[in-house]
């Protein structure tokens, strides 16, 4: 800088100048003095001249000395003004610069930044996340942010100090969202909860958050359930659970991670020496992946609870968590409900927890494990004296009368124990009650049990039982009567309907009337509300099997029939049928003059529970009796077996809604509900309207 140096020239001495200095501060110098010169003299000498009109040579002479005196002593001022007005101009131009570096001011709320980053990325704003961003908790779940949104999010979260527990659940930010917060979390060191669940970060985001964990040191929780992770999402995660100490719960059920998952996370589970809890529930780790998985628990020192529901871990599985037993010595609480795992596989695993002194609770439920395996779980815990276990989880598995007396004794060592059991009658002995449990066991002392039955395991696969007396055909249908009841299920072309009513009114009148054709036609319906354009049509055979074999064989030799069977099959898209009985305690499905709609309940039961759904019914049927709406009542026998249905007949909608209020009003109703829900798989209802020919109306 021009001005910068003359500042520095004018603080040195004359001698520290250099020579080029010198020569240029010289022309300076002079050519101030040119400019000033001839104006000087040209003054002077209209001054001189009207001072002295005769040009006096000697006063010349010395008014020049004087002169030149005087233009010394000015030039000097000059050079020195000029100086100085440098100086001036100088100390203005450092200035300005410093007035016109101005800082911008810093926003420590973080919104300057994300409003910049939202406009950069062309997405809207977030205006809760606004309004929220210095709470300890942002909960922003189903907010459609998307990778984008998820970008710009993050950029104000790499710096923010005041959220401490992040949920980001369902915003489909995918891979590239997924990848933004990770690498946020290597460099927030203030968040410790994170949720991710259900945002479809597939493997590529599996892989950034991987390598998020290898550098977060603060991040405590971390559930990333519902993702589609597969094997290969696993072999990133792996090493990432190996290097990471300082995450303790991690969640990564309702993915796809198989049997190679299995065994990369063995292994990291087996290293592992930060997790406390672990849910891999809903994946389809089997087979070796899951044995692996097994022995890396038993190595793990640190994991409190595991959540291994709904997988595949079988026989095999089984067996190798049985082992882990043995071996671990922290686990508390373990799940592998629903895992395929056999009867034998059960009581292996059973062997285990002879041993064990930590677990507290297991849950076997829907497990196909059945009595055997059930009773070897249970008399694993009575033979432990040090065993820890407070709570067993059998539920929907279908245990016997050992089971209960085993229960019993284990009751009697154990007083605090408690259970909870669905007891009901039966008209069975006692010794083939079936029923549905799940048990919890509260163990407040620890005894040790010198006695043991010998060859106790033999026995769970060796086991006598006692036949029954009779078939539940036999002892919940009507013995006055053999009568048999088929019931069909047509399915009819939309356009076909009202000439399939005709056609199907004339062959059932035909055979209803005929009486050489051991058959009656009970009723005949559309259906109203449910499968639509079905039609139903119950019939009843007098006589039981004897009757329905004339019959069918006197149609198959009636031409005029199987010519109406041609025509009918033009018209079904599909049809199905059922035999059945009636229910003993149910009305007789006798004609009715109407108008009525007809409502049909269909319940699919669990096998083996068609007696206790009889005996709940027989007192529950009268409470139903009021305004006559039971037509009756069936079971299955051949077709979909373990199948009951429920004819009610009403005169409205309305009628049916406040008639089934009613009963809820009757000491007893509720009762029966209670215990019969529990027996059904599955139900479904049907409003059906009578057709013109049926002699239900």
């Amino acid at each position: 800088m021009v001005h910068g140096k003359k500042l520095a020239e004018e603080t040195l001495l004359p001698s520290v100048l250099e020579d080029g200095d010198a020569e240029t501060e010289s022309e300076k110098l002079q050519l101030g003095k040119q400019r000033t010169k001839p104006t000087e003299v040209d003054m002077r000498g209209l001054k001189d001249q009207g001072s002295s009109p005769g040009g006096n040579v000697r006063d010349g002479g010395e008014r020049e000395g004087e002169e030149e005196e005087e233009e010394d002593e000015e030039d000097e001022t000059e050079e020195e003004e000029l100086r100085g007005e440098e100086y001036v101009i100088s100390e203005e131009y450092d200035t300005d610069l410093e007035l016109g570096d101005k800082e911008e001011a810093y926003d420590p709320t973080g919104q300057t930044s994300y409003m910049e980053a939202c406009e950069m990325l062309q997405v809207v704003p977030v205006s809760y996340f606004l309004q929220h961003m210095q709470n300890s908790e942002l909960a922003m779940m189903h907010q459609g942010l998307g990778p984008q949104g998820t970008k710009a999010l993050a950029v104000p979260l790499v710096t923010n100090t005041s959220i401490l527990r992040l949920n980001l659940r369902d915003n489909w930010m995918e891979g590239m969202g997924g990848a933004s917060i990770a690498e946020m979390l290597k460099e927030n060191c203030y968040i410790t909860e994170v949720d991710l669940s259900d945002n479809r970060l597939g493997d590529y985001g599996a892989k950034a958050i991987a390598g998020m964990l290898k550098e977060n040191s603060t991040l405590v929780s971390l559930n990333l359930s519902g993702n589609h992770f597969t094997d290969q999402a696993a072999e990133h995660l792996r090493l990432a659970l190996i290097t990471n100490t300082k995450l303790q719960h991690l969640n990564l059920s309702y993915n796809a991670l198989g049997e190679r998952a299995g065994q990369l996370l063995g292994d990291a589970v087996s290293e592992n020496t930060g997790l406390r809890s672990l849910s891999l529930a809903w994946n389809c780790i089997r087979g070796r992946g899951a044995v692996m998985l097994a022995n890396g628990l038993g190595g793990n020192i640190f994991l409190r609870s595991v959540d291994l529901s709904y997988n595949g871990f079988g026989k095999e599985g089984a067996i190798a968590l049985g082992q882990s037993f043995k071996e671990n010595s922290v686990l508390e609480d373990l799940n592998v409900s629903n895992n395929r795992i056999p009867p034998d596989g059960a009581v292996r695993l059973a062997m285990g927890l002879k041993v064990n002194k930590t677990i507290k609770s297991l849950n076997m439920g829907r497990n196909p494990i059945q009595n055997a395996g059930c009773y070897g779980i249970l008399k694993s815990v009575q033979e432990n004296p040090d065993s820890a276990v407070e709570t067993l989880n059998f539920s929907d598995i279908t245990v016997n009368q050992d089971f209960e007396d085993l229960y019993t004794r284990v009751k009697e060592m154990f007083p605090a124990l408690k259970s909870n059991m669905a007891r009901t009658g039966s008209v069975w002995p006692k010794a083939q009650v079936l029923y549905r449990c799940s048990v919890n066991l509260h163990q407040a002392t620890r005894r040790f049990s010198e006695s043991s039955d010998k060859g106790w395991f033999r026995s769970l696969f060796v086991h006598k039982v006692d036949a029954r007396k009779d078939a539940h055909s036999n002892l919940l249908s009507k013995k006055e009567t053999s009568n048999l009841y088929k019931i069909q299920f047509h399915n009819v072309k939309p356009e076909c309907l009202e000439a399939y009513n005709s056609l199907e009114a004339e062959v059932q009148n035909r055979l209803h009337r005929d009486q050489d054709y051991p058959c009656e036609v009970v009723g005949s319906w559309n259906t109203w509300y449910g499968e639509q354009d079905q039609a139903v049509h119950l019939w009843r055979y007098s006589g039981g099997y004897p009757a329905l074999t004339e019959c069918l064989q006197k149609l198959n030799n009636n031409k005029e029939y199987l010519e109406f069977r041609k025509e009918r099959a033009k018209m079904l898209i599909s049809r199905r049928n059922q035999l059945l009985l009636e229910f003993s305690f149910w009305n007789e499905p006798l004609p009715r003059p109407g108008p009525s709609i007809y409502e049909m309940r269909t319940y699919y039961l669990k096998p083996g529970t068609m007696i206790e759904w009889g005996n709940h019914w027989a007192r529950a049927i009268k409470y139903r009796q009021e305004n006559n709406e039971p037509v009756g009542g069936f079971f299955s026998q051949i077709g979909d077996l373990y199948v009951v249905h429920h004819l009610w007949a009403y005169e409205s909608l309305q009628s049916r809604d406040e008639t089934r209020d009613s009963a809820w009003m009757k000491e007893g109703w509720a009762v029966n509900v209670y215990h019969t829900v529990p027996l059904i798989r599955s139900m479904e209802s049907r409003i059906m309207i009578p057709t013109k020919s049926s002699p239900l109306q």
